[in-house]
C-alpha cells in the first residue's frame, strides 16, 4: 500500500508540473484593464521564469530583474527605435512589442533553460 501512494503521488506531481509549464502561453496575455488602450507602446512578457531586461526606447537604458510574466508600459505612443535584451534563468520565455493591441514584434525563447533573447525594432516610415 505505502508503494502506491508513493507512486501516486509521484504521478500527481508529475501532472501538476505539467499543468504549470503549460500554463505559460506563447501569446499575449489579454487583459481587461484597459492598459494599453491609450496608445502607448508595451513590451510584454510572458514567462514563469526568473530573468533580466535591458532596455533602450529612443536611446533611454532602463533595467529590471524579476520572476514571472510582466507588462511593461513604455509611456509613449511613437517611438523611432526599440533595442530589447532578455537574459532569462529559466523559461520558456515570451516577448512581445505591441501597441494598439497590434503585436510589432515577437521573440521566442527556445527553450527552458539559461538563455538571451534579443531584438531590434525600428518604426518604419518615422
Amino acid at each position: 500500500m505505502n508503494k502506491k501512494l508513493k507512486i501516486l503521488a509521484c504521478l500527481i506531481i508529475f501532472i501538476c508540473a505539467l499543468t504549470f509549464v503549460s500554463a505559460v502561453s506563447s501569446s499575449p496575455t489579454e487583459t481587461n484593464d484597459n492598459s494599453n488602450d491609450d496608445g502607448n507602446y508595451t513590451l510584454q512578457i510572458n514567462t514563469s521564469g526568473k530573468w533580466r531586461l535591458d532596455l533602450v526606447v529612443d536611446g533611454n537604458y532602463s533595467s529590471c530583474e524579476t520572476e514571472g510574466s510582466k507588462t511593461i508600459n513604455l509611456n509613449t505612443t511613437e517611438i523611432k527605435f526599440v533595442s530589447v535584451t532578455l537574459n532569462q534563468k529559466s523559461g520558456p520565455t515570451d516577448v512581445f512589442l505591441i501597441k494598439d493591441k497590434d503585436i510589432r514584434h515577437e521573440e521566442h525563447s527556445k527553450g527552458n533553460s539559461i538563455e538571451t533573447i534579443y531584438f531590434y525594432f525600428e518604426e518604419r516610415g518615422k
